[in-house]
């Protein structure tokens, strides 16, 4: 999704990155030449996308903000906001996307990218039913969000709801590669917190009946010698309405 987004607001000179998490998405915004602020309700993360800023050299803006609430720029501020699968997590999504508008100055654009359902995303499903059936579902109680907005119907008339126009929505599919279910495991335990905490708690026997369950659950994805996990997101891309309305 990140790719698709970057071309989704191509050209824009001040661009806002909410939810920006770890930078990676804001980074590549800056690398692309525009002017960027990333914000985030995380100071963790917020530290960690100023060091991957400062490890590619960009130059962007970070700061501490909730999208929950009212934005911290006065109106027109930007001319593209970009939000990479944190949308999903929003209290009140239509709300949130109104802010994006508020922000944008007039005919601005604003590209969002979500999850689609967890039934689409076995790399993500799959883990986290593993670790229901070893461990019990109160510790797979995580990431409910995930796949909340990931109806394209649903995505779209958000965006309408928040009063942008030009909305268009559609799904990008890809996969996951992976040797087996040990190796799938071990990638997002290092990039999804929520595995990576389930992970630092696990013995030695819990391990290894999550890695045997896993394999179970991901084996009707093997093709050729590996595991190709499907992935789905739902990409939104809007405009602010134009002083006339149109």
């Amino acid at each position: 999704g990140q790719a698709e987004l970057l071309t989704a607001v191509a050209g824009a000179r001040r661009v806002l990155d909410a939810g920006c998490g770890s930078g990676r998405l804001t980074v590549a915004l800056a690398e692309a030449g525009a002017s960027v602020t990333g914000v985030d309700t995380s100071p963790e993360r917020l530290e960690h996308a100023a060091r991957r800023a400062t490890a590619s050299g960009a130059d962007l803006r970070l700061c501490e903000a909730d999208f929950n609430l009212p934005l911290p720029f006065v109106d027109e501020s930007f001319d593209a906001v970009t939000s990479r699968l944190s949308l999903m997590a929003a209290d009140d999504p239509v709300s949130t996307v109104r802010e994006f508008g508020r922000v944008l100055s007039v005919d601005g654009r604003v590209a969002t990218a979500v999850w689609g359902p967890p039934a689409e995303n076995p790399w993500f499903a799959a883990p986290r039913a593993a670790i229901a059936a070893v461990l019990g579902p109160e510790r797979a109680d995580f990431a409910r969000a995930f796949g909340r907005l990931g109806d394209v119907g649903k995505a779209t008339q958000l965006h309408v709801d928040a009063g942008l126009t030009a909305v268009e929505a559609r799904i990008l599919r890809g996969y996951v590669v992976a040797d087996d279910a040990v190796d799938h495991w071990n990638r997002v335990a290092r990039i999804i917190g929520h595995f990576r905490r389930v992970d630092r708690a696990l013995n030695g026997t819990e391990r290894n009946a999550i890695s045997v369950d896993l394999a179970a659950r991901l084996e009707p994805y093997r093709e050729e010698g590996v595991l190709r996990l499907p992935r789905l997101l739902v990409l939104v891309t809007a405009r602010r309405r134009s002083n006339d309305g149109a």
